[in-house]
């Protein structure tokens, strides 16, 4: 049986892997539905200023997100949380410019939360699996 240090950092290995293919995939759905988005509003004159900041604070919103994901997975609880407080303003200043551009905004507001639920139900699976781990070690 691998040892519990092991154990948790070769999980820990796996699941930022993983958690990197998320992030791919979130931010492919996002360009996919921004792209589209810009289409329909390509027929119209929009604000560029705006979309830059919309581009802007979404990338706000994923570095917190993955900064605050990782702090926690380190154990990091504060910082992690910091980094969490930073992502939720990128994602309203996201939400705010999003809804200027005239884009559908709850179609944001579900992929930021299935993101998040992805992110923090993929550490709370790891937790469980090193809990189970240990417990049956001991």
């Amino acid at each position: 049986m691998v040892g519990d240090g092991r154990f948790r950092t070769r999980n820990v290995q796996v699941l930022r892997e993983a958690q990197n293919a998320l992030n791919i995939a979130f931010g492919a759905i996002l360009s996919a539905y921004v792209g589209n988005s810009l289409a329909e509003i390509d027929n119209r004159p929009f604000d560029h200023h705006a979309l830059a900041r919309f581009f802007i604070a979404v990338a706000v919103f994923i570095l917190g997100l993955c900064v605050a994901n990782s702090a926690i997975l380190r154990g990091e609880y504060r910082l992690g949380l910091i980094f969490a407080v930073l992502a939720a303003g990128g994602a309203t200043a996201a939400h705010h410019e999003g809804a200027i551009l005239g884009f559908e905004v709850i179609i944001l507001r579900v992929l930021a939360g299935c993101w998040i639920v992805a992110l923090v139900g993929s550490n709370v699976l790891l937790t469980a699996i090193t809990y189970l781990h240990h417990r049956k070690r001991t």
